[in-house]
């Protein structure tokens, strides 16, 4: 697997994890568990916004990756 590979799984999954912890905190009756939930969720945005712009820098940079 490459790294541009390994990149864009690894932002599958931080989607994922953000998804989880939305739905988590949908379903959660305690209100603090929600709050902590959705915490997560937030957090896991600028994770991926960060890994979004390393894939185009990669897509400008590497030829080979640029019609993915």
């Amino acid at each position: 697997m490459t790294v541009f590979a390994n990149v864009q799984a690894t932002m599958a999954n931080a989607k994922g994890i953000s998804a989880a912890f939305s739905d988590l905190a949908l379903k959660s009756t305690d209100e603090a568990t929600k709050m902590i939930f959705h915490e997560c969720m937030m957090e896991m945005e600028p994770v991926i916004t960060d890994l979004r712009a390393r894939i185009e820098r990669m897509k400008l940079e590497e030829l080979q990756y640029r019609k993915s």
